[in-house]
């Protein structure tokens, strides 16, 4: 069966009334990538994916977790990091408390990241890290702070970019984490675990955290999931959720869009909140 926004549509509501869990305002071409992959990894089309679902609610859980899967890494886009660096710490700096709300934080590498980031300029011990996702295995993962080696050590070339780039201070990445090339393991030290509280939290469907609450809110490379309509909803609700003259970084393809755009001072991936 050829995937189309019907029987796309027919998938999506059918989850819903399986497990409440809320795509319909998704983007069809994303949707129709990830269900393709799962009709694939299940070996049957549409329909029979639906008959088994209804079948086995475990099959649901699965496909809303193929669904909301991210790929992500430490310090991904390090031009962004830098940017952060360079026009958002000293601000945050000022403050006496900063709160920071990592949106769609998949296993925690961005969120850790950022851990390490306010670790070197001295910010950490007066921070809190919320960091939220949809997927409730990989934020077990993201909260033991355990990665597989061989895949993010080639990514440490951005932690390098980052923290060492002006190379007057050397901070080995050892500093944070525990390698064990046996087992294939880069563990986050155990003295930074704790500095970081993972919610598990819909973007779409839960009621989000207080006005005037955030200093910072991250949410990179989540909204080109959804359609434009969902995007707006999702973009006015951080809005409401920072506090006068607080940020909110986004993705490379992802923009701020509309009236509420007014409200906001845009320079690169960096938004500041200005009424």
């Amino acid at each position: 069966m050829e995937l189309n926004k019907t029987n796309i549509e027919l998938l999506v509501k059918e989850i819903y009334a399986i497990s409440g869990y809320n795509f319909f305002d998704y983007s069809f071409k994303s949707l129709a990538r990830r269900v393709e992959k799962i009709l694939e990894f299940y070996e049957c089309g549409l329909e029979e994916l639906i008959e088994r679902m209804r079948k086995n609610p475990l099959i649901v859980e699965q496909v809303v977790k193929e669904i909301t899967v991210n790929t992500t890494e430490f310090f991904r886009d390090p031009i962004v990091w830098i940017e952060l660096e360079q026009k958002i710490l000293p601000e945050l700096a000022k403050r006496n408390q900063i709160k920071i709300w990592h949106a769609g934080c998949s296993y925690g590498h961005e969120a850790y990241s950022m851990l390490i980031l306010l670790n070197e300029h001295q910010l950490l011990k007066k921070a809190t890290l919320i960091a939220t996702d949809i997927n409730a295995d990989v934020l077990q993962a993201a909260k033991k702070g355990t990665f597989r080696y061989f895949i993010d050590m080639e990514h440490m070339i951005n932690y390098e970019k980052v923290i060492n780039k002006n190379m007057e201070h050397h901070v080995p990445y050892t500093k944070y984490f525990i390698v064990d090339e046996a087992k294939n393991i880069l563990n986050i030290r155990p003295e930074f675990l704790n500095y970081i509280k993972f919610y598990k939290h819909d973007l779409v469907t839960d009621s989000f955290p207080p006005d005037e609450e955030f200093d910072l809110i991250m949410c990179r490379n989540l909204l080109i999931y959804f359609n434009l309509e969902l995007q707006n909803k999702v973009i006015y609700k951080f809005f409401k959720s920072l506090k006068p003259d607080s940020f909110l970084v986004l993705g490379y393809y992802e923009a701020i869009l509309g009236t509420v755009s007014n409200n906001f001072l845009k320079s690169g991936q960096v938004y500041k909140k200005i009424k």
